[in-house]
């Protein structure tokens, strides 16, 4: 393990940077930002008014006692990235689920735990998907992206909902829902690109720069690709060229965003926002079989509203109510089903509330309370379904203190799950307390370098597909427990050629119990059951530096690495033993090296990973080989009149042409090319 691991840090180059380099990064802080999760507790009291803070994001990540790693809208310009997928790649402890093409299925596991035990917080509320656990994260578009935010454990932020705490894992992305400026903005773009792709996007919104008054914002997108690109398949010494069939793709997307201020303290914010998404299946690439007829549309609807003021001098509010609709329908014309067609259609729903209490008796001490209530259900149009529903009661418990050079919090989470069925039997009820606790010191006042540490445990109950889903599922799984131990330092200075570098580094151990997996129950029929104990244990490190050639001219240079060694630890008889789980690589990172100039930006960028296996036995026969993935971006800014501005960008992606895959079978696509052209006023 050690050559594994100082190997790949002497190479290792990539990106977590969590402020904007070369420029004045802010944050402005909004109602969103109070669940947000991205602020000290001892600063809740005096920065709840509309203010600026310069340089907060970097600070923030540095001095964080759990690790934490943030892209913002000007560094994911500065380095070349053009979607959410390739966003979540520059992180580190990130294992992306990516089928190929634009719009496909894209989930996110960090540190070896699986997608299930990530939650995806969108402008403060927990996005959910009770049949599947999975958040696909290609519904939502990076242009409209202000910054996201990662978080491995708990979030050293106690002022949350109490579902933003319940997962080993959380990503917060934050959008473009105000401005403080008060004039109307535009934002128009429109990017093609290979195989068939094209991108309209349109952002307008108006500001209010006082203290009460009404601001919004609205944003629309649409995206439609073929998908057809072509790939190399080998079988022994022969060799052929194909092109990807079935994967055409439209996509919709909507969103409005208001806020109104009461004062200088209070506010509420709504969010309306529709997604839909037509697609067609590729399928597997297996034997020369490239043909499908598989369709999936997907859609989804939430309306939300938030409120966040301060009561007194130590006390603050926030709540949130939300109401989730979402539908997905999946057909396939073959001739083994009867009539010839399967048409599966499934629709959730979900209510959902939210209150947290914030007390600050003096300074550098503050409690919070959170409560949440939320009932999901799923129907279809199966015979079989029995229409699960679930109830859920979330409360935490959180305290930070702030001494000298030491910050310490801990969190205690109390989760019940109600499960109950109109047309069957429904699964367990469940009920847990997990706590959490973390510290961070600075041990030398007059230098950047923290020591951090942290522990949580947590728990995720089984989803609707596991617990009841025909032939597979099971009503009597148990919730799979996992503890995770963190420890690891981080250094930040500007005392060297350098205008800036910051450096982290973090060890983890996560250990995994009543794993939720899949074995055979006969022939033909698997079933869902708790067999599976996992450890895993790692390393992620990050660093991001800036060098000023000019005054007109700076390289950024930004980097990550991780090492990941997940073993099954159930049987020490069976093949699995102390293997590395399917589709987790040992090592992989990325890097981006951005020259920042008066004429042309550019950016050289790459994405790495060793080999994996499709299976937890490791047998040569499931090896996927690593890859490497090289891009090139260069983009140019116009100024115009009255401050607008015109804005150009070329894209040029895999461009050694390797192919490869993340998911075994569906090959990512080959070089290929994207131009975005922008104006905003």
């Amino acid at each position: 393990m050690r050559k594994h691991i100082l190997t790949s840090l002497i190479s290792m180059l990539s990106i977590v940077p969590a402020h904007s380099v070369g420029t004045n990064a802010y944050i402005s802080v909004s109602a969103s930002d109070i669940p947000d999760g991205r602020k000290s507790v001892d600063t809740v009291s005096s920065d709840l008014p509309n203010i600026e803070v310069k340089s907060l994001k970097n600070k923030k990540r540095v001095s964080s006692s759990t690790p934490q790693y943030n892209l913002d809208s000007e560094i994911i310009r500065q380095t070349g990235i053009t979607d959410i997928s390739e966003a979540m790649r520059r992180l580190p402890g990130v294992n992306l689920r990516d089928y190929g093409g634009a719009g496909g299925l894209k989930t996110v596991s960090v540190r070896g735990l699986g997608s299930e035990h990530t939650a995806v917080i969108y402008d403060g509320v927990s996005l959910s998907d009770c049949q599947s656990g999975q958040i696909d994260l290609s519904r939502y578009s990076i242009d409209n992206v202000r910054s996201l935010s990662l978080y491995s454990g708990d979030n050293d932020d106690i002022f949350l909902p109490a579902k933003a705490a319940a997962s080993a894992s959380s990503l917060y992305i934050s959008s473009f829902t105000s401005t403080d400026d008060a004039d109307f903005h535009l934002k128009s773009q429109m990017k093609i690109g290979s195989f068939g792709y094209y991108n309209p996007y349109i952002r307008l919104g108006k500001g209010n720069d006082n203290d009460r008054g009404f601001s919004y914002s609205a944003n629309a997108e649409y995206i439609h690709s073929e998908n057809d690109y072509p790939f190399i398949l080998t079988n022994g010494d022969l060799i052929t060229h194909e092109k990807r069939e079935n994967s055409r793709m439209n996509s919709w997307l909507g969103e409005f965003n208001g806020m109104y201020r009461f004062g200088d303290s209070s506010r509420i914010v709504g969010k309306v926002y529709y997604y839909d998404n037509s697609r067609d299946l590729p399928g597997q690439v297996i034997y020369y079989v490239n043909g499908s007829n598989e369709h999936l549309r997907d859609r989804n609807f939430f309306g939300q509203f938030q409120y966040k003021g301060r009561l007194s001098s130590k006390f603050s509010l926030a709540s949130t109510a939300k109401f989730n609709w979402s539908s997905s329908r999946y057909t396939d014309i073959d001739g083994k089903y009867p009539g010839g067609i399967l048409d599966n259609y499934y629709i959730q729903r979900e209510t959902y509330f939210t209150g947290a209490l914030l007390f600050t008796p003096f300074s550098g001490f503050s409690m919070d309370y959170s409560l949440d209530w939320s009932w999901n259900n799923l129907s279809s149009n199966l015979k079989t379904d029995i229409r699960p529903y679930r109830n859920s009661i979330l409360q935490t418990l959180a305290a930070k203190y702030k001494v000298w050079r030491l910050t310490v919090m801990a969190r205690a989470l109390y989760s019940l799950y109600i499960n109950k069925a109109k047309d069957g039997d429904a699964g367990k009820d469940n009920r847990r307390l997990s706590p959490s606790v973390m510290l961070s010191l600075k041990p030398i006042a007059d230098v950047g370098w923290y020591i951090r540490t942290s522990y949580k445990n947590i728990f995720r109950v089984p989803t609707f597909n596991e617990a009841y889903f025909d032939h597979y599922g099971s009503i009597n799984l148990d919730p799979e427990i996992t503890d995770q131990f963190n420890f690891g330092m981080t250094f930040e200075s500007n005392a060297t050629f350098l205008s800036n570098i910051t450096l982290t580094c973090d060890g983890y151990i996560n250990h995994v119990k009543n794993k939720i997996v899949a074995v055979p129950y006969n022939m033909f029929v698997w079933r869902m059951t708790n067999l599976g104990k996992v450890r895993v244990f790692g390393l992620d490190a990050t660093i991001s530096s800036e060098y000023v050639v000019t005054d007109k001219q700076s390289l950024i240079l930004t980097g990550s690495y991780s090492y990941q060694r997940a073993q099954p630890r159930t049987n020490p008889g069976s093949s699995e033993w102390m293997k590395q789980v399917a589709y987790i690589p040992l090592n992989s990172g990325s890097a981006s090296l951005s020259w920042l100039n008066s004429w042309v930006n550019g950016v050289i960028h790459f994405t790495g990973c060793s080999p994996r296996y499709t299976t937890n036995s490791n047998i040569p026969e499931t090896k996927i080989d690593g890859y490497c993935d090289f891009g090139f971006s260069v983009s140019r800014t116009f100024m115009l009149k009255n401050k607008n501005k015109f804005r150009i960008q070329g894209d040029l992606l895999n461009v050694f042409n390797r192919q490869y895959e993340i998911v075994a079978r569906y090959p990512m696509p080959g070089r290929s090319w994207k131009i975005s052209v922008e104006f905003e006023m």
